[in-house]
């Protein structure tokens, strides 16, 4: 865990939680974000984007007595802009923070969560930041997706710090106002099922900078999907800012696409050098995402990483072929044409 500079002067901070049908989950969050650690003035906004569920008398509930902590209902969309992009582009108006931090409402952040997105913005002289995320639960099928959300936010923490960036994820991220209101906000930005990355892309032609943020000390705690099919279609709408990237960077998970079923091959071919040297690409990637579990100590993580190698390429081919041929995406128990 990165050990905090304390400093003088901290800026205020504006936390936006846009919830839908998340009874399940959401005091958890608010009882999270209410437990912070930090010296700045801060507030909390929690919006309910229409829930069908009792999400929004726990929020009401939660925040009476507590004046950081504000929450909205929202309106039914008059513009372009519709969904957690509505909800958070009204509470981004409404907040007074210097820095905006997102999460999403069924997520669980450490109690330094909020002064060590901060100080790290500071340290880094950036106007973006992505915290990490992984998934509660014990069961392998939580574990899995645990998995799957850490090792490509490890790689995306190294080439940050070499100026290239994928997104910004919107589970757990901060921005400046400054670098917030330079993109027009959620409100005038094309509207897009990948919100976090519209408003990234944005923020990118402005001039801002993105880093991510790979230790525990922001490490944030996310509920997992419940069924196999959930996951997949949580997949193909995040595939709607990959294909948004460019060539190059895609190049990197269609380089993976082919390798999987090259290295299985080659176990079955007789040894030559090609086969040997694919062999031994695959060992040391599996030391390198050992070493990234290990790095925020999900040590409970590391006896389900080869069950995760044979998941991988069927399960990432199948979220590509629904993409490619769905015309519809489901989120929030809303239907979205592509």
């Amino acid at each position: 865990m990165m050990e905090i500079v304390e400093e003088a002067n901290w800026p205020s901070v504006s936390v936006l939680v846009a919830a839908r049908n998340e009874e399940n989950n959401l005091k958890i969050c608010l009882e999270a974000l209410a437990a912070q650690m930090y010296s700045g003035e801060w507030e909390i906004w929690i919006g309910d984007d229409h829930s069908e569920d009792g999400t929004l008398a726990i929020v009401s509930d939660f925040c009476l007595g507590r004046t950081q902590f504000n929450f909205i209902q929202v309106p039914e969309a008059q513009t372009h802009v519709k969904g957690k992009a509505l909800a958070l582009g009204i509470m981004a108006e409404k907040a007074k923070g210097e820095i905006l931090l997102v999460c999403d409402a069924d997520m669980e952040m450490p109690k330094e969560w909020m002064k060590s997105m901060v100080a790290e913005m500071r340290k880094q002289k950036v106007d973006l930041i992505n915290g990490s995320t992984t998934t509660r639960g014990e069961n392998v099928f939580s574990i899995l997706q645990g998995i799957d959300w850490l090792l490509p936010q490890g790689t995306f923490a190294w080439m940050s710090h070499l100026g290239i960036s994928y997104t910004a994820m919107g589970n757990n991220m901060g921005i400046s106002k400054k670098a917030y209101d330079s993109t027009g906000g959620y409100l005038k930005l094309p509207f897009s099922l990948t919100e976090d990355f519209e408003l990234f892309k944005h923020s990118k032609e402005n001039g801002y900078r993105l880093i991510h943020f790979y230790d525990s000390a922001v490490l944030g705690f996310s509920e997992s999907e419940k069924s196999y099919s959930d996951w997949v279609n949580q997949h193909v709408r995040w595939m709607v800012g990959f294909i948004q990237l460019p060539f190059a960077q895609q190049l990197v998970f269609y380089i993976q696409l082919v390798f999987y079923p090259l290295f299985f091959l080659s176990i079955f071919l007789p040894n030559s050098s090609i086969t040997i040297a694919i062999q031994a690409l695959f060992f040391l990637k599996y030391l390198y995402e050992c070493m990234l579990l290990i790095k925020l100590r999900r040590w409970h993580f590391l006896p389900f990483l080869p069950m995760y190698q044979l998941v991988w390429w069927p399960f990432y081919m199948l979220c590509l072929i629904r993409f490619h041929t769905s015309r519809s995406i489901i989120w929030k128990n809303r239907t979205w044409k592509k």
